[in-house]
């Protein structure tokens, strides 16, 4: 009587085709990933678009940016408030304060490419606070009202305005939390 043996016969085939298209299938795999990862935080990365070339704008900006939230910060908080009224002014104090910061950052906004790229977001800006202004005025007639947000591409103008000021490192530029 002959025991199967548990080691296979040398002579058969030990690359059969379900083995090379797995192979295949793993190594094209592993590639992909080498792929997306090089391009992804690589050599073969790309700067934002909208990154600025030169940094003064940027490093500028992001200091009257952090002067405007010093400002605001000072402001009793939403919840603070006595009534929607008293609320509605916390939001005009912090509009204030924005606008003065947009008017600043509007003052030196680089010349050429670089500056119409500036002038967009400081442009998406002055919507978003166009917004906060219509909640601040809906507040005083409705203690219930919401803070709703123009549409940019479908989606929200504050998303342009964050991608731009993380794109420029210029974290206290992006659109503030004082509301919701």
């Amino acid at each position: 009587m002959v025991t199967p043996s548990l080691v296979e016969d040398p002579t058969g085939p030990r690359w059969t085709p379900a083995r090379i298209v797995v192979v295949i299938l793993v190594v094209a795999m592993v590639g992909m990933w080498g792929y997306v990862l090089y391009l992804a935080i690589g050599p073969g990365r790309q700067p934002p678009p909208d990154r600025l070339s030169d940094p003064a704008f940027a490093t500028a900006a992001q200091t009257r940016c952090e002067a405007a939230h010093g400002v605001v910060d000072q402001l009793p908080t939403a919840n603070e408030a006595a009534d929607a009224t008293a609320q509605a002014a916390i939001v005009d104090d912090a509009n204030a304060a924005f606008d003065a910061m947009l008017r600043d950052l509007a003052a030196i906004v680089p010349p050429g490419e670089e500056g119409d790229l500036a002038t967009a977001w400081l442009a998406d800006w002055r919507t978003y606070l166009g917004d906060r202004t219509r909640y601040a005025d809906a507040l005083r007639v409705d203690p219930e009202a919401r803070l709703l947000v123009t549409p940019k591409d479908q989606d929200q103008i504050t998303e342009f305005i964050d991608a731009f000021a993380a794109d420029n490192r210029m974290i206290a530029c992006a659109t503030p939390l004082d509301v919701g």
